[in-house]
């Protein structure tokens, strides 16, 4: 994937490394109220530098991605088991679930299929779900604070991820713009993670679309096809 203009390229890298340098900054704070403590918790302190070198790592993968995407104008297509990859999103978002009260669950089938795609777009986008799942929820009561990620067979070709918030839902009259560069509801956003997660999952062979829940909140959902690179190809051709 191209970016088409320098702005928006601009944009992206500060949407991209906002929620890993936030991490970053959240572990280091962490870290020093646990060194002030006494006796100091070393197990506690050694978890949250792994955790800031994970980030650190994060971010730089980021960079080089989007420098690789610009110079070549492909992503690397691998194997990928999507459980995997969620479940590593997961625990980056890990420390910032915690600090909001908010408790994420992951399921999938037995047997879940493998994709083609390229892991570090994938995790972007799943990043960016739960990270939209997370702030729907700032308001919420406390036992309202969940978010159910599943990962099902839709069928033989096709594999289902969604995300699932007990948030206030999306206005109908908005479903269909969300997905628009620089439409968003948050006061410091730039409106560009959905614009980019859509094009990302696309680019895959999937689709990306958002319902709300008969209930109570919104649920994202995205699928990928099942199969390998050349499979992968041939579906896009």
């Amino acid at each position: 994937m191209r970016v088409s203009t320098v702005g928006e390229l601009s944009a992206s890298l500060a949407h991209e490394l906002n929620q890993p340098l936030t991490a970053i900054l959240s572990n280091a704070q962490a870290a020093q109220r646990f060194m002030a403590t006494d006796p100091v918790d070393v197990a506690e302190v050694r978890e949250i530098l792994n955790d800031i070198v994970q980030d650190n790592n994060r971010a730089s993968e980021v960079i080089w991605r989007i420098r690789a995407l610009l110079k070549k104008g492909e992503p690397e297509m691998v194997s990928l088991d999507p459980v995997a990859v969620i479940r590593d999103a997961v625990q980056l978002l890990h420390t910032d679930a915690i600090g909001r009260g908010v408790h994420i669950s992951v399921h999938y089938d037995a047997n879940p299929a493998t994709v083609c795609g390229d892991k570090v777009q994938l995790q972007q986008v799943m990043l960016n779900l739960l990270q939209n799942a997370l702030d729907a929820m700032d308001a919420r009561p406390a036992s309202d604070r969940t978010v159910a990620v599943s990962i099902t067979i839709e069928s033989r070709q096709v594999v289902r991820v969604a995300v699932r918030d007990r948030g206030p839902g999306l206005p109908s009259d908005r479903l269909a713009m969300i997905f628009n560069p620089f439409v968003t509801s948050k006061r410091e956003g730039l409106g560009l993670g959905l614009s980019i997660s859509r094009t990302i999952i696309e680019m895959h062979g999937g689709r990306l679309w958002a319902e709300n829940n008969t209930d109570q909140g919104a649920t994202f959902y995205f699928t990928l096809p099942v199969g390998d690179a050349a499979e992968l190809d041939r579906r896009l051709q």
